[in-house]
């Protein structure tokens, strides 16, 4: 890396003992459709309500990093490591003026309760301190969505006192808690750096 700008990585992929993070891409959408089309039991939990169709995923996936005026998306595959399947996605949003990453994810039905949401979330938080070197990892839950709030805590999130977001829901004010971790809690307890392939350059 050279120069003195923010952190723009090439490409990514981490392995852990359950997933492996890789960038998503087209061939995702179909396996993506199955688990996320009409699944309110995913739909209900996220700002957004899902794919009308494959198209919508084929564009969305066509690129893996999209960057915005003020932040970069890195959009990840959440694959399941026993099957090989798709089992979800996981997006980092890296903001360019702050050193402050947030996360957003979904986990396919068939692959809850197994462990791969929450390894997926501690892969993407450690990525974000060590190769982004942001200084604080966020996320935002819909305040009933106890199973990702259980998610956010064992990887060492805390609920945001006073952080209250509302999301407009199907016609619906929908209430958000905001869930974070700052580098120096996270370097308490950090894991040793796993099996990881980045490449990464900086923006001046």
């Amino acid at each position: 890396m050279t120069g003195n700008g923010r952190v723009c990585l090439e490409h990514a992929e981490v392995v852990g003992e359950r997933v492996r993070l890789r960038p998503v891409s087209v061939e995702d959408a179909s396996a993506s459709f199955e688990l996320i089309h009409d699944q309110r039991a995913i739909t209900d939990w996220i700002i957004w309500d899902g794919p009308e169709g494959i198209e919508e995923l084929e564009e969305r996936y066509s690129r893996w990093v999209k960057v915005r005026e003020d932040r970069t998306l890195y959009a990840f595959s959440i694959v399941d490591r026993a099957s090989g399947e798709w089992a979800g996605s996981i997006g980092i949003w890296h903001f360019h003026e702050e050193p402050v990453a947030v996360l957003g994810y979904l986990v396919g039905v068939p692959y809850q309760g197994r462990g791969l949401g929450s390894e997926a979330v501690s892969c993407a938080v450690e990525l974000a301190f060590r190769e982004l070197n942001v200084l604080l990892v966020r996320a935002e839950v819909f305040v009933n969505n106890l199973p990702s709030i259980r998610i956010l805590e064992k990887v060492g999130m805390r609920h945001d006192e006073g952080e209250e977001i509302f999301h407009e829901k199907r016609g619906a004010q929908v209430l958000s808690h905001s869930y974070s971790i700052s580098r120096v809690d996270w370097e308490l307890g950090a894991p040793p750096k796993g099996d990881w392939q980045v490449r990464s350059s900086r923006a001046d």
